[in-house]
């Protein structure tokens, strides 16, 4: 029996984490997350092997990636814990329940079809892990080009040191801000 075999996922005590979609103006942060205080609400394993994109004779059994729903209730959170080759971690976002909405975690752990459940988590990684290698690079490439603008100012208060971007003067002509 492999690890992808079994229905509950194999926990470290304390294991890391960060949120789907971190707020607004922030970059994502590592959050500690202490397993025994969450709950397994269903596993997303691949299934059978399916076809290749590039040659159907050629079939990927996509043993390399598990799936774990999990909801926090005291938190209120729920979270998808992926694990793959690269590495393991937890995606977590909070339960808005409360407010009417549709949780798409719990809509997919109800699904019946465990490949599908699959299918599904594997996008939502996707989509979260590409969007923060994207924040990165931005973040990066905004970093770059004021450096070399010499727009990068850097302070110090209170014993802080911290650096600002000066707005670029002529970008700011041709969009017509003040």
């Amino acid at each position: 029996m492999h690890w992808y075999d079994t229905p509950q996922p194999q926990l470290h005590p304390i294991e890391w984490g960060r949120m789907i979609a971190p707020e607004h103006n922030s970059s994502p942060h590592r959050i500690t997350i202490h397993t025994q205080e969450w709950h397994h609400l269903a596993s997303a394993r691949f299934g059978p092997a399916r076809p290749c994109s590039w040659s159907p004779a050629t079939h990927w059994t996509g043993d390399s990636y598990r799936y774990d729903i999990f909801i926090h209730p005291q938190y209120r959170q729920e979270a998808l814990r992926w694990w793959n080759g690269s590495g393991d971690g937890w995606l977590i976002t909070p339960d808005s329940s409360s407010r009417g909405e549709q949780s798409l975690l719990r809509h997919i752990a109800g699904l019946d079809n465990e490949a599908i459940r699959w299918d599904y988590c594997h996008f939502l990684w996707q989509a979260s892990e590409r969007s923060r290698l994207a924040g990165e690079a931005h973040g990066t490439h905004q970093l770059t080009t004021a450096f070399l603008e010499g727009r990068l100012k850097r302070r110090r208060r209170s014993g802080t040191t911290s650096v600002e971007i000066v707005p670029n003067i002529h970008q700011l002509e041709h969009t017509g801000l003040p």
